[in-house]
């Protein structure tokens, strides 16, 4: 179908958008997870099997790019997460990585929960689609910084954490809209329907 073809494409290219995408220093540093948020955003609108596929692949570029060495300094840039959760203020907290893949497993999970808002979606009621992104936002940077801690043997919350969290989940709901509106214009340019539950959603209004 040429609407997912069409999302597949705009995911891998969001991660050469996401190379120049600075952080935002006026707001502790918060910085936009593009290629994250859009496979939050497609989710609600592709099937499920095309959500599976657009998890592995934006989960596998995601490890192979930002996947954290061995040994990260903590302790130059206390207040920052990095692209993949992060640390913050602590310089006990150093060395560790996530196994190669788990962001496939995370983003398949919080996909299927992106999935339940598909209904309102169709509609074209976002509000609660972008809460939902940045719901999953949270959860998926927490998942991340609680396994990188869990796999250095060290729970550590410091405040700096929490707040990038935060700033980090609010960008995203701030672009979701944005989003979602390019998925709409992709759907009428490709004369695609959302089906779910046996109803059915022409975007261009006929």
């Amino acid at each position: 179908m040429l609407f997912n073809l069409l999302v597949l494409i705009v995911t891998i290219c969001t991660f050469a958008v996401q190379e120049f995408i600075p952080p935002i220093e006026i707001a502790n540093m918060a910085t936009l997870f593009l290629p994250a948020v859009f496979f939050m955003c497609a989710s609600v609108a592709v099937p499920f099997m095309m959500m599976l596929v657009l998890a592995f692949v934006t989960g596998i570029i995601w490890d192979a790019r930002y996947l954290p060495p061995a040994v990260m300094d903590v302790v130059q840039q206390p207040e920052t997460l990095s692209l993949l959760g992060g640390t913050g203020g602590d310089s006990s907290l150093m060395g560790g990585n996530l196994a190669f893949g788990v962001s496939v497993m995370l983003f398949g999970l919080l996909g299927a929960f992106m999935q339940g808002v598909r209904p309102l979606f169709k509609r074209g009621r976002l509000e609660l689609p972008v809460l939902m992104v940045g719901a999953v936002t949270f959860i998926w940077l927490m998942a991340q910084y609680l396994l990188i801690t869990f796999m250095r043997g060290s729970f550590n919350f410091p405040q700096g954490v929490w707040s990038k969290m935060v700033t980090d989940t609010l960008l995203s709901m701030l672009v979701a809209p944005l989003i979602f509106l390019v998925l709409h214009w992709m759907a009428r340019l490709s004369s695609y329907e959302i089906k779910y539950e046996g109803l059915r959603y022409n975007f261009d209004g006929r």
